[in-house]
């Protein structure tokens, strides 16, 4: 996807998410901060949880701050309702979370066992500071999230460089906002897949759709899950490669196992997925066209400014989500909106979805740039990690923490700062 910059300062090139503790996502709810206490290494103390029980009165939902390494949080929150025994509906969450990173947010539960909480234990997931309430944490919840991102393998560049090149950074973006991207994860991330599937849901296509998702592979995906798709491409034979599929493809798994039984019902699969992973293909694709959008308003000169014919909310320029309900705008800004609905050979009538609703959207806005909070340069210093020092010595590591409202992307103000010449940035 062509990422396009807001700001003149120079690259400094290097690599986000090397390591998952070299990002961090704090989340900062209505009435609530978390932070990050236990992971990667410290051993949460133990909770009476009697006590717990004993103040629960006529609560229902139990809260907790959860802390994941390495896992999204539709995985975190599988495997606490598969060990607390209870289904996933009863946990309630307030936004998404990086899975290549290191996590905490509040979680709620509906009667949990206290049997059973007692003895959780998941290795990569922490669970602590329970408190009982009336009210189940939810999407409305979040606020904010506050990021610390480590940037490694920078070359060319002493400390005192990266010094002066992150305060004229730090003054260009106070000073413009940053480009409101959706990043890499709305798309799949490496894979780059999601709003694939969603363009072929769009047209009808349910058959492609689903053989796109589970046979398209990348480098980046391990030897195991590569040769699992290369295979199932090959005979699309869907019993037999079930569990050809790592334990860690378990939505995949679930897919096929349901072809095995319904091998021509393609829209059926999608069914069986949570509603929040199928709500994400269609939007997925939204957010595609809205990056399309503005790259082709960068490319024309007009950069973040306004232009004949924009939305205009709260004195920003807004950016539709293309839905049923929308509508393309007069001037300049309509005839790029409509050039990239031509190109892409959509209509919006397309976002109205008979066979399923929640393929349906309506449509919506979203602003062309945003506010970054709390900019911070916390270190340079040489980059410690052994494999890279032995690849370059004079590598150096950056780390910066800020705060962005939700629905925003850290690798946004990454990227920016990285200006990365390849896709091996992240």
């Amino acid at each position: 996807m062509d990422f396009k910059y807001i700001t003149t300062t120079k690259p400094i090139n290097g690599r986000i998410k090397q390591f998952c503790a070299d990002f961090i996502v704090e989340e900062i709810g209505r009435d609530y901060v978390t932070h990050l206490t236990y992971l990667p290494d410290k051993k949460v103390p133990e909770t009476d949880w009697d006590a717990v029980f004993e103040k629960k009165e006529d609560n229902d939902q139990l809260l907790v701050d959860v802390e994941k390494f390495n896992l999204s949080t539709t995985t975190a929150i599988n495997d606490i309702s598969r060990f607390l025994r209870t289904s996933r509906k009863r946990i309630g969450y307030a936004g998404l979370k990086d899975k290549r990173a290191i996590t905490v947010q509040r979680l709620s539960i509906f009667e949990p066992q206290k049997e059973r909480i007692s003895k959780f234990y998941f290795k990569y997931i922490k669970l602590y500071n329970p408190v009982w309430s009336k009210t189940r944490i939810d999407i409305g919840d979040l606020r904010q999230n506050k990021f610390t991102i480590t940037v490694r393998r920078i070359p060319n560049h002493t400390i005192e460089e990266l010094q002066t090149l992150f305060a004229d950074f730090k003054k260009q973006i106070g000073t413009t906002g940053l480009i409101n991207y959706f990043g890499e994860q709305r798309f799949g991330g490496a894979r780059d897949i999601t709003h694939k599937v969603g363009k072929l849901i769009l047209q009808n296509n349910y058959k492609e759709a689903i053989l796109s998702y589970l046979t398209e592979d990348c480098e980046m995906e391990s030897p195991e899950l590569r040769e699992a798709r290369k295979q199932l491409r090959e005979d699309l034979n869907f019993g037999k490669h079930a569990y050809d599929f790592p334990s860690g493809a378990g939505y995949e798994r679930l897919m096929l196992n349901y072809l095995a039984n319904n091998p021509d019902d393609y829209l059926g699969v999608f069914k069986t997925l949570p509603k929040a992973i199928q709500y994400l293909f269609v939007h997925a694709y939204q957010s595609y066209l809205y990056n399309q959008i503005i790259t082709r308003r960068i490319e024309k000169g007009f950069g973040t400014a306004q232009i004949e014919g924009d939305t205009i909310l709260n004195g920003e320029v807004m950016i539709p989500l293309f839905g049923f309900s929308s509508k393309v705008n007069e001037g300049e800004a309509g005839r790029i909106e409509q050039e990239i609905l031509d190109k892409e050979g959509v209509t919006l009538e397309m976002f109205y979805n008979n066979d399923h609703s929640v393929f349906s959207s309506k449509g919506d806005h979203r602003p062309i740039r945003i506010p970054v909070f709390n900019l911070d340069l916390l270190e340079i210093a040489d980059d410690d990690n052994e494999r890279n020092k032995e690849e370059n010595p004079n590598f150096k590591k950056l780390t910066l923490s800020f705060t962005l409202d939700k629905g925003n992307y850290a690798t946004n103000l990454a990227r920016e700062l990285i200006k990365p010449t390849d896709d091996k940035w992240c």
